[in-house]
């Protein structure tokens, strides 16, 4: 079936959130474009591995070189996936939405990715260079996130993410009410001349997120 006007097209984002080892501090990017802060970003490009992506996206806005040895420099310890968003919000991200041009329109997924690092080592090794849309690395509180403006929904998918990640929960998926097929209750033990019990409906307040 040949792509048509009307038919979904997907722009596959990498957000990469740096958190020291006990989970109280991130370190966020400072927008050029906006000022403000932000999750590291990037767009996944044509045929390229998440894995080429975050370690383009550490090159290109933070100057940080692909070498493992450079990597550990940098202070970066580990890397996982913390979870996809924007498949059951499709406006969380709106500024492709609306674009006049087929070829510029696209629904925004975002690969949310947990990076463990040692936060100051990290600020001192980062260089944005001329060409990147960083103006710095800045490090936060986590409990002071919620008196910043960060960009976009960046501040509840962090909360959201350290949440399930001390949960065990991790990575979340977009899951739950929104489905429109939902695995059926239990059948209690009846009497077999009682009519079939229906499954529950969806109700009101099921959560959206849940573990994988």
């Amino acid at each position: 079936m040949p792509l048509r006007e009307h038919d979904a097209r997907f722009a596959i984002g990498l957000d990469l959130l740096f958190v020291d080892d006990d989970r109280q501090q991130v370190a966020l990017i400072r927008r050029q474009d906006e000022g403000q802060l932000a999750m590291l970003g990037e767009k996944l490009r044509w045929g390229e591995p998440a894995a080429t992506g975050i370690l383009r996206a550490l090159r290109e806005e933070l100057g940080i070189e692909r070498t493992d040895w450079h990597l550990h420099g940098a202070g970066l310890r580990s890397c996982r996936l913390g979870g996809l968003f924007g498949l059951d919000r499709p406006a969380r991200d709106p500024r492709f939405l609306g674009a006049t041009s087929l070829a510029a329109r696209a629904q925004v997924l975002s690969l949310l990715f947990l990076i463990e690092a040692d936060l100051p080592q990290l600020v001192r090794i980062a260089r944005p260079g001329p060409t990147s849309s960083v103006l710095g690395l800045e490090v936060l509180p986590v409990a002071a996130l919620e008196q910043q403006a960060l960009f976009l929904d960046h501040a509840a998918l962090i909360q959201q993410v350290l949440a399930a990640e001390r949960a065990g929960h991790l990575p979340l998926l977009p899951v739950g009410s929104a489905w429109p097929l939902r695995r059926a209750d239990p059948e209690p033990a009846s009497d077999p001349e009682s009519p079939p019990r229906r499954d529950r409906s969806p109700q009101q307040g099921d959560s959206h997120e849940h573990p994988s």
